[in-house]
């Protein structure tokens, strides 16, 4: 019991943490360029950047409740049906999360190639001023 118990525990990281960087994307943007949502794309500009990570938090947000819905009654069917594959569905489980988290490089990547140009500048005043109001909404709180 205590194996499924710490195999139930370790199938919610993944989805927590997507949950938790969705609302945290959400509201906040990382400032420096060092950790985040990096690829070359989002990388082009501040506005990239910004516009990545919000798109990010959009995407991640019901995912991770999804994941999190999945990985929950998923490991409660584990137990009841057979406990003797734990094992094979904690790696299915992990491949499940893992793969899910990659298909969400997809639309995001989409929506940076659609409203940006390759020199990484907004393609419309709408995208630009949604960039710079998401700028502005993501400053750090001052202590």
């Amino acid at each position: 019991m205590l194996e499924w118990i710490l195999s139930f525990l370790s199938a919610q990281v993944i989805p927590v943490t997507v949950l938790a960087a969705g609302y945290y994307y959400k509201n906040r943007v990382p400032k420096t360029m060092k950790s985040g949502y990096r690829t070359a794309r989002s990388m082009r500009s501040r506005e990239t950047w910004v516009f990545a990570h919000r798109m990010l938090g959009r995407v991640w947000r019901p995912l991770g409740w999804a994941l999190l819905t999945v990985s929950f009654f998923g490991m409660f069917a584990v137990l009841i049906i057979n406990k003797d594959a734990l094992g094979s569905a904690m790696g299915v489980l992990c491949a499940v999360q893992a793969a899910a988290m990659l298909v969400t490089l997809v639309p995001v990547e989409r929506a940076l190639k659609q409203n940006f140009d390759e020199n990484g500048f907004p393609n419309d005043a709408e995208t630009w001023e949604q960039c710079r109001e998401d700028e502005e909404n993501s400053e750090e709180p001052k202590e």
